[in-house]
């Protein structure tokens, strides 16, 4: 009876706290913060801003925000949800994608790109935010799975190199398992490689 009790009045306390951590990320979704306007190409801000954070083109934004040709198959999977209000498919893109935001570097996510006869759907398609270059973001997620990686990852990998799409010159990878999640410096690092460092923007 003490084991049902406590189990029940620990059920209650993680229901809670899942609640109240939805409607954080709910509220903070819904309030956009009044900084991104000092980004605006339009601000006085904007160009004393250049040497910290990374302005987004106008050319970009229009990109970023313009319709595209997206992944329609099921969409009931998308509940995880980014800083920025956008849902997708597990904690590690939402994490992806919340950083991507944060350091501005133009995207779409599960944008269609024809390979080919094959049509694939990246997890992000980006735009480095100087040189305007394509770049593509494959997180997988189910490395424990062999199924899912002889039959999916392996699979993807060779189709982009075939089509020119190479891993560490325009394509990324991250790769988790149960016990080795994608963490936060790996994405952080990732970014700063790939769309800050002055290197890549050659």
């Amino acid at each position: 009876m003490a084991r049902k009790k406590y189990l029940e009045l620990k059920l209650q306390s993680l229901s809670f706290e899942r609640q109240t951590i939805r409607t954080c990320i709910d509220t903070l979704a819904s309030h956009p913060s009044k900084m991104e306007t000092l980004f605006q190409e339009s601000s006085p801000y904007c160009e004393l801003f250049h040497t910290v954070f990374q302005p987004i083109s106008t050319e970009l934004n229009q990109w970023m925000n313009a319709d595209f040709e997206y992944n329609t198959k099921y969409p009931e999977q998308r509940i995880h949800k980014s800083a920025s209000g956008l849902m997708v498919r597990s904690k590690s893109e939402a994490l992806i994608a919340t950083l991507l935001s944060h350091n501005r570097i133009p995207f779409r996510y599960e944008c269609a790109l024809c390979l080919g006869e094959t049509t694939l759907h990246p997890d992000f398609t980006l735009r480095h935010p100087k040189t305007g270059a394509f770049y593509y973001w494959e997180h997988f997620g189910l490395l424990d799975d062999p199924k899912y990686v002889s039959e999916s990852v392996c699979r993807k990998i060779k189709l982009y190199s075939d089509n020119g799409i190479i891993p560490s010159v325009n394509m990324i990878f991250t790769f988790e398992t149960k016990s080795h999640p994608l963490s936060i410096e790996t994405v952080e690092q990732i970014i700063r490689e790939y769309f800050l460092s002055e290197n890549t923007a050659a």
